[in-house]
């Protein structure tokens, strides 16, 4: 920001030079608010820097259970406006998760519904700060029951709100994503900040033994994150983060393609692809989406703007 610009602090500094008791009770009663308000106005387009940058002011640094990525949390002095919890989150993070990041931290919410599905078990600690969190889970998509093609996905999945997609490689590898906005078929774009992808690998068929997996969050800003809506593709985060057309075309229908970096992080091991030539061959591609009851509103289910990165 320009030098010249007065700020609050240079304000409050000067005001309480004065040793008049009357400037003081004006600046705390009529300058204060009117200056934070012109600031949180000027600082609206520096939300989208602060979801792709190192914060202004510190940082909290912490691992994931299970993962060895240390990782900053993304605050400044912009979070001074809201209150903190004991955590250290703001109200507006709370109340509002998927206006950021996500986290790296592992869910620990536990539903009654999740002890009678291993695969929702698997998947439950991924959702923290998401839609999903706690919220029941469905399955609405399987490749394998209802068929390798776009159709049969979007008749799926379209209107279901935020999903997570699990996907099998052929070297028995689990990869997938999480897309807060979830699809529709209406073309175009569909933007987050808090999508993201993650990766690990198959050790045995029991959940307790799955703690190898890593998560990759979106980078750039939200644009992109579910980059093909399209009624005729599949499944597209970001161009090229994870790519799984559903193709009719027979020869590439069961294939999915990955680039990390310019869309999503390419996580502690620095990886070029979650697979290891940049293609997979899959065996099977779940969709599962939240449980909603009749007449409760589902977030996302229609069209959503594509001009912000939230």
């Amino acid at each position: 920001m320009c030098a010249k610009k007065v700020t609050l602090k240079v304000v409050e500094h000067k005001v309480q030079e004065c040793c008049h008791e009357r400037c003081q009770a004006s600046f705390q009663t009529t300058l204060i608010p009117v200056m934070k308000k012109r600031i949180i106005l000027q600082t609206q387009l520096m939300l989208l820097c602060l979801q792709v940058v190192e914060p202004f002011v510190g940082g909290v640094h912490c691992t994931l259970a299970g993962s060895a990525h240390p990782t900053t949390a993304l605050y400044g002095w912009f979070d001074n406006f809201w209150q903190t919890d004991a955590s250290g989150s703001t109200s507006r993070q709370m109340e509002y998760p998927e206006q950021y990041p996500a986290t790296y931290e592992a869910n620990d919410v536990i539903l009654e519904q999740d002890k009678g599905d291993e695969r929702i078990r698997l998947i439950r600690p991924l959702l923290k700060n998401t839609q999903l969190e706690s919220r029941p889970l469905e399955l609405a998509y399987q490749s394998s029951r209802d068929g390798w093609n776009a159709s049969a996905f979007h008749s799926a999945v379209d209107g279901k709100g935020a999903a997570v997609v699990v996907a099998t490689t052929s070297e028995d590898r689990i990869v997938g994503g999480y897309n807060p906005k979830g699809w529709a078929s209406l073309g175009g774009a569909r933007p987050s900040v808090a999508a993201f992808l993650f990766y690990y690998f198959k050790k045995t068929t029991t959940v307790s033994d799955q703690t190898s997996w890593q998560k990759l969050r979106k980078v750039g800003g939200g644009g992109l994150a579910c980059a093909n809506d399209d009624p005729g593709f599949g499944i597209s985060f970001g161009p090229d983060g994870l790519v799984i057309p559903l193709a009719n075309d027979d020869n590439d229908n069961k294939f999915a393609y990955s680039k990390l970096g310019p869309y999503f992080e390419r996580g502690p091991e620095d990886l070029p692809s979650l697979f290891s030539n940049g293609r997979a061959e899959l065996l099977d591609v779940q969709v599962f989406v939240g449980v909603y009851n009749a007449g409760e509103e589902i977030p996302y289910a229609g069209g959503v703007l594509d001009m912000t990165s939230g």
